[in-house]
């Protein structure tokens, strides 16, 4: 009697996902939701980053690296083939250096679910007010800087403890509320004076996505 059941149910079993397979064309059931890149960088190109600090070189459409204390800027790194952005105040012979990495201006509609991720490493990172921050502007057009407001974003970054050059995922970010047209950036904090604050910071693999 007990075989005959379990032969009973798996005939049942069968009939239900034939009767399932028939109905569903192909490309309409997916086990995992599709993510569309809105924007890729892993800084392969040299030129990624540009220096928005110089008069005239402000483009929305590009990277731009923009020094708000001192004259140290983010540049194209790269090491064992791997591009990245980064930043380091060492050696500088500043006292304070404040650094920012802007991307390109993104704009999409409220209805996309709109995520960001990227990866950071540190190297001799001493004290956390040797700090790297996250931010988001939707007023940033390039050539208002000063003006421009930014909000802070919470994401996971490298600390003292962190295995030095080892790239860290940050989590995914909601930026689905800055729809209609925003930036992000990156922003360091560091001295060329004070050798605890003289850390290098590495971004890459950054994706916007939905």
């Amino acid at each position: 009697m007990k075989s005959t059941k379990t032969l009973l149910y798996s005939f049942i079993a069968l009939g239900v996902l034939l009767v399932t397979s028939s109905c569903t064309k192909d490309g309409d059931y997916q086990l995992y939701p599709v993510q569309q890149t809105m924007l890729s960088q892993d800084f392969t190109d040299p030129s990624t980053i540009v220096n928005g600090t110089a008069s005239g070189t402000n483009d929305i459409t590009r990277w731009t690296t923009i020094a708000q204390q001192g004259t140290k800027l983010w540049t194209n790194a790269a090491y064992g083939g791997n591009g990245y952005g980064e930043f380091t105040s060492y050696q500088s012979g500043q006292a304070n250096n404040v650094a920012w990495l802007i991307s390109p201006r993104m704009t999409y509609t409220s209805d996309q679910h709109v995520m960001l991720a990227f990866q950071t490493a540190q190297a001799y990172l001493k004290s956390m007010d040797n700090s790297i921050e996250l931010l988001v502007s939707t007023d940033y057009d390039g050539t208002n800087f000063n003006s421009s407001s930014w909000v802070d974003l919470d994401a996971t970054f490298p600390n003292t403890d962190t295995t030095k050059y080892l790239f860290i995922n940050s989590g995914n970010i909601d930026l689905s509320k800055y729809s209609g047209g925003m930036c992000f950036a990156f922003k360091v904090r560091g001295s060329g004076t004070n050798s605890s604050l003289g850390a290098t910071y590495q971004v890459d693999n950054i994706r916007l996505f939905y």
